[in-house]
């Protein structure tokens, strides 16, 4: 019996081990970081400014609840990069609409968004406007921000005032115009 124990705690330990391993050197997240550093990987900016557009799906705006709606929806995806909107919440007479940008990075090579310049020589630069975020109804009128915001990491937002609420309620489009796309290859 004490060396079943022994054996499931060593197994325990392995497999613990080996998810810190995967998490630090092959995720997606991992590999993003060794692009950003420069470590083990190469990157040239194929584009500036990538517009991207999606639609907000009237489901997705709370209007009565004070609740944080959690959403957790691909709105967007290019190659290997996708934007999640993840939540909706409203705080007093404002929404907020929150996003996140997840990898499904290939460790040899390909092609991502983000939204901020890869500095050579390692580091990022960012910079946020409110015309980076623009606003369109159904009917593609503009529609005012509140604020936007970016940050940490990939994650943007922007809030929306009660007297736009009319103009959303039916779902609505959202253009960001930040994202630069890079190609990265891994040094061999």
């Amino acid at each position: 019996m004490n060396r079943k124990i022994s054996i499931l705690f060593l197994l325990i330990i392995f497999v613990m081990v080996g998810i810190f391993i995967y998490n630090e050197q092959f995720s997606a997240d991992a590999i993003k970081k060794k692009i950003v550093n420069q470590k083990d990987y190469t990157f040239k900016l194929q584009k500036e400014n990538v517009p991207i557009e999606f639609f907000i799906k009237s489901d997705w705006i709370p209007l009565s609840s004070e609740e944080p709606l959690k959403i957790d929806e691909i709105v967007y995806t290019d190659d290997q990069t996708n934007v999640v909107l993840m939540e909706v919440m409203k705080r007093g007479e404002h929404l907020t609409f929150s996003f996140d940008t997840k990898y499904r990075l290939n460790r040899e090579s390909g092609n991502l968004l983000v939204n901020y310049t890869i500095n050579p020589g390692g580091g990022i630069t960012t910079e946020s406007s409110m015309n980076d975020i623009l606003l369109f109804d159904k009917n593609h009128n503009k529609i005012e921000t509140d604020g936007v915001g970016m940050g940490p990491d990939e994650m943007f937002g922007f809030d929306i005032e009660q007297g736009e609420y009319p103009a959303i309620i039916d779902g609505f489009y959202v253009k960001y115009n930040v994202f630069n796309k890079y190609s990265y290859k891994k040094i061999k």
